[in-house]
């Protein structure tokens, strides 16, 4: 039975502990308490784990500041087993360092692409949810484009299509617009943002680069609602934003912040895929 212990600084983190609990693992946590298992405020958790779970953003310690004495956020203390295996997000070179002196490797889960795939339709929920709450209406039958057209675009996508908005994909490679048409979507190249922007109600950015700019903003219609979902600092101008009072607005984490049982099992099922060396 594979020991793991989880540092939960978050509720993904609490809900992947009991998920491998659940799936016949022995579990520990660490920071945040989870009913029913054991675990504790001190990084002697950790002891004897063959796999250390991190948080997926910010860093190991992120968060454990209020749940953990001060002596452990250090991770050259952590009492690491020989050969432990850390999965977590952007570890950090502490951590990399205390993990190689164990003799141990670290799985940097970010660079995995089945979790960015699992993590795709819930990050897509999560925007739309954020565009409701933020308008305080539905999306349905409303004019969405959507910037981008990866893993996150594709599912935006799909989901805005089944809710039965008018959807453009603005997407730079042929191929990718082909597939967005199949899908019910308009599809066009970026050379046309702008003129596509003039009549957006929503605006789902995916793009990690400067995409949305001054005169890409410039064309947005009053009252335009602007969804970034993308890799920080995201692609939207936000000076320009600000000095036309546009409503822009940064979401990252969604899959976390809104659904963190269904983003724990998916951490919980890539951490077991890791273990067993079964990981893509």
């Amino acid at each position: 039975m594979p020991v793991a212990a989880v540092i939960t600084t978050d509720e993904r983190q609490v809900a992947c502990a009991r998920e491998l609990a659940a799936r016949g693992w022995a579990v520990r946590w660490w920071g945040q308490p989870v009913e029913g298992l054991p675990g504790g405020a001190g990084a002697e958790a950790l002891a004897g784990a063959a796999v250390v779970v991190g948080p997926v953003t910010g860093g190991p310690t992120v968060g454990l500041m209020n749940t953990v004495g001060a002596a452990w956020l250090e991770p050259a203390r952590w009492p690491l087993a020989p050969g432990v295996l850390y999965v977590g997000g952007r570890p950090g070179p502490a951590a990399e360092a205390a993990v190689a002196a164990a003799g141990g490797r670290v799985y940097d889960i970010l660079t995995d692409a089945a979790f960015a795939e699992a993590n795709a339709w819930p990050t897509a929920e999560g925007a739309v949810l954020r565009a409701q709450q933020l308008d305080r209406q539905v999306v349905g039958g409303r004019t969405a484009v959507v910037v981008g057209y990866g893993r996150c675009g594709r599912a935006l996508a799909r989901l805005l299509h089944g809710f039965g908005c008018r959807v453009t994909v603005v997407a730079r490679r042929e191929e990718s617009r082909a597939r967005a048409a199949a899908g019910g979507a308009a599809a066009v190249a970026f050379d046309e943002l702008a003129a596509t922007l003039r009549d957006a109600e929503l605006v789902f950015n995916t793009v990690p680069a400067p995409v949305l700019d001054a005169a890409a903003l410039e064309a947005l219609p009053p009252g335009a609602l602007v969804i970034d979902i993308a890799s920080h600092p995201g692609g939207v101008d936000w000076e320009a934003a600000r000095r036309r009072q546009i409503r822009a607005y940064l979401e990252l984490g969604l899959p976390a912040r809104f659904f963190p049982v269904t983003a724990g099992r998916i951490l919980a099922e890539r951490v077991m895929a890791v273990a067993s060396g079964q990981q893509t």
